[in-house]
């Protein structure tokens, strides 16, 4: 009989499946920040990642955890007050401290431990916690963890939680998510902040899925006990938690919380991640993913917080059927039952990403629509139909890999074939007056003015990245946005184009500054080719120059077909033939070997890819 255990469990498991509320897990490969690969091969945009900015596949915080474990190993091998404290950790929480502009940082193994460490240490004996009924579990299971009285205020009602700090002198502790993890729904923070410093009572703000930053009033903060409880595994893409705040309660916090003292340290590759991270997040470029994080909840919902979308559709089995449809659309958005919501409150959890493409949330909102779930913006009326030419984007490595001559060459070889091609090289440098520039030499073998091809206010005589040779120059170098806009129109042919197919070549490498707010790669983004091919010498260093280039094409363009070629290839040379099949066999990329007969070769594919 085994106790009578078999039994107990047996009857447990028949009551999670009688109420529509067994789990099972699913193995899915993620290509990307927003795809996943089912078990049966079916490809799927995904709704339900917290990588809010999608760095988890940023090439420079992925480069940061490799040089991490070459360096340090794997794991940290002990606690952090033992023999477990690397100068990664120190060096992230520093950073952590500087983001959150507090005295200091301190960081955990995951969030979960963070909100334990925190309650379990300031919560304890003779404190009483004032919970928000809806708080995340790692909150709920902290504060009954800690020693101290704990009582729940009803959901944002701060009148409510005004009563329960008035029936009691300090110590009294308020915690709360900013943004709250199901309903994407937002504390008003300088109320609840302006509450406990009226009464005393420190707050422990749980700022896990606050990804659209927003500053703190002004003066707020004045006189209150505040820790900051955050995560490294949403808006930084690694895995991990941290408490920030005065130099004191951190200090305290390191020296009571049991989730920090007696466990194994976040491993030193984690830790060079979110670091990494946070100067990405904390940086213009930080700002312009939330810029286009907001623009994709607006589309979905205006006006609302934060990039968790709720659609509460009631009972477990609406839930579980919108989620399937949805799957059977492509489209990959759980259904979240109790116990994680309140009964009669399932629903379809939507999370944003700025990794997302405008089609995507796009496509998300017509499904939606068309299974009649509301609590999305109603679906805007069609544009008149227009094709756009299909664009082929000639990218490099480099500056001085052939790219202009790759193109020349497309170029020939697509007219050649009967079909209609246009050149764009939106701009150019190194074009002193008189000589044969690289739009002139497009336009050539497009059969085109040169001005089609690249604005001449857009080209530049030095021999730099455009935005600094605009700068020396005294000319102001435009905006990938009014790049975009002039590249649209100079294609833009009503219901018939001009041509079938354009070539797009760019300037120097991905990274390299291409407008006055954006490199290479921005501009692409906003581009959108339908294809990219990527050029680049085959000796040595290309492994690395490749290897760069095509993670971040995945990251910013996931899904659009990338081919590289490497150019000017000598077959007799064993440096680049090893190259050529590593990059092959190892790298599972679609390269070229750019002797003549290989470019032919790669042309024709081209060619026969765009039907």
């Amino acid at each position: 009989m085994r106790g009578g255990w078999e039994e107990l469990i047996a009857a447990q498991l028949e009551e999670v499946h009688l109420a529509q509320q067994f789990r099972h897990r699913v193995v899915y490969d993620a290509p990307s920040a927003t795809a996943l690969r089912g078990p049966d091969g079916a490809a799927l945009v995904s709704f339900a990642s917290n990588d809010y900015l999608g760095l988890s596949r940023d090439p420079r915080v992925v480069q940061a955890a490799m040089a991490a474990l070459d360096h340090h190993g794997a794991g940290a091998g002990s606690a952090r007050l033992v023999a477990g404290t690397r100068p990664v950790h120190e060096a992230l929480e520093r950073a952590l401290a500087a983001w959150k502009q507090t005295d200091a940082a301190l960081v955990f193994p995951s969030g979960y431990a963070a909100n334990l460490g925190v309650l379990g240490a300031l919560g304890g004996a003779g404190v009483r916690i004032l919970s928000d009924e809806l708080n995340h579990a790692s909150i709920i299971d902290g504060a009954r963890l800690a020693r101290g009285e704990v009582a729940i205020y009803r959901h944002l009602d701060l009148g409510h939680l005004a009563e329960l700090l008035a029936e009691r002198e300090p110590p009294v502790l308020v915690v709360s998510e900013l943004v709250f993890s199901m309903d994407g729904d937002r504390a008003p923070l300088a109320a609840l902040a302006q509450l406990c410093r009226r009464h005393g009572a420190a707050l422990v703000l749980d700022e896990a899925h606050a990804v659209l930053e927003e500053p703190f009033p002004e003066g707020s903060l004045e006189g209150l006990e505040l820790v900051r409880v955050g995560t490294l595994s949403k808006s930084l893409g690694s895995l991990g938690g941290f408490v920030a705040g005065r130099a004191e309660t951190v200090a305290l916090i390191e020296n009571r919380a049991r989730s920090y003292i007696f466990t194994t340290a976040l491993s030193p590759a984690d830790a060079a991640a979110a670091a990494r991270a946070v100067q990405i997040v904390d940086s213009p470029e930080g700002e312009a993913l939330r810029a286009r994080l907001r623009g994709h909840i607006g589309a979905l919902r205006e006006g609302h917080p934060s990039p968790i979308v709720p659609i509460v559709l009631g009972s477990e089995e609406n839930a579980l059927t919108a989620s399937a449809e949805l799957a059977r659309r492509g489209l990959y958005v759980p259904a979240i039952r109790p116990p994680t919501v309140p009964p009669g409150s399932s629903r379809l959890r939507i999370s944003l990403s700025a990794a997302h493409g405008e089609r995507d949330v796009a496509a998300l909102r017509d499904a939606l629509e068309d299974l009649g779930i509301g609590g999305i913006n109603p679906r805007r009326p069609a544009p008149p139909p227009r094709r756009r030419p299909v664009l082929v984007a000639v990218v490099g490595t480099a500056t001085d890999v052939g790219k202009t001559f790759v193109a020349e060459e497309l170029i020939a070889s697509l007219r050649s074939s009967g079909l209609r091609v246009g050149a764009r090289k939106p701009l150019q440098s190194y074009a002193p007056d008189g000589s044969v520039t690289d739009a002139r030499r497009l336009a050539t073998a497009s059969g085109e003015e040169e001005g089609a091809v690249c604005p001449p206010e857009w080209s530049y005589e030095l021999p730099l990245a455009p935005p600094i040779a605009a700068s020396l120059l005294g000319r102001a170098a435009p905006g990938r946005e009014e790049v975009a806009r002039w590249l649209e129109g100079s294609l833009s042919g009503g219901a018939a184009p001009v041509h079938d197919v354009v070539v797009v070549e760019l300037v120097g490498g991905l990274a390299s500054p291409h407008t006055a707010d954006g490199d290479g790669l921005d501009l692409l983004a906003l581009i959108a080719p339908d294809e990219v091919l990527l050029v680049a010498h085959a000796g040595l260093g290309t492994l690395n120059d490749i290897g760069l280039a095509t993670a971040a094409l995945q990251w910013r363009l996931p899904g659009v077909r990338r081919r590289v070629l490497l150019n000017r290839f000598d077959e007799g040379d064993r440096t680049q033939a090893e190259n050529l099949r590593w990059l092959r066999e190892a790298g599972r990329l679609e390269v070229t070997a750019g002797d003549r007969a290989g470019r032919t070769e790669l042309y024709e594919a081209i060619r026969s890819s765009l039907g």
